[in-house]
């Protein structure tokens, strides 16, 4: 059972992690979703949904199905996901090397690299998972 202490800290730090309050704060988050667009499943971008049905059929019929099936469905998602992880990193090294290379770029170019690593992880752990059920 928690004390009253311990009830009021849980408080004052409940106040302290709600996200931003200010207008333009709500406007930043909002768009940190989409600034790579990474966050939005290759699934449910109209985009690149031809793209995944197009690696699903190619999967089922690999093995032999007639139609696509959620397995194919699932590595192609995640596959076409970390292909466009791929693309995007390339193009943060091409700017990072068009540009003058100080030790803020560099720091930079870390930060941006740590984003994009998780939503790599994020990516294989999908694919292998649907791998595993075939």
């Amino acid at each position: 059972m928690a004390s009253e202490r311990q009830i009021s800290a849980n408080q004052r730090n409940a106040k302290k992690s709600t996200g931003p309050t200010t207008e333009s704060g709500k406007r930043k988050s909002r768009s940190n979703a989409v600034r790579h667009r990474l966050a939005i499943s290759a699934a449910r971008d109209p985009i690149l949904r031809v793209d995944v049905e197009k690696l699903a059929q190619i999967i089922s019929s690999a093995r032999n199905e007639p139609q696509i099936t959620l397995f194919a469905q699932d590595v192609a998602v995640a596959q076409i996901d970390l292909l466009r992880i791929r693309n995007i990193r390339t193009s943060i090294f091409e700017a990072f090397f068009k540009s003058a290379q100080s030790a803020e770029s560099l720091e930079q170019l870390r930060e941006q690299l740590r984003k994009l690593d998780r939503y790599e992880r994020r990516a294989f752990s999908r694919r292998r998972r649907a791998l595993r059920v075939c």
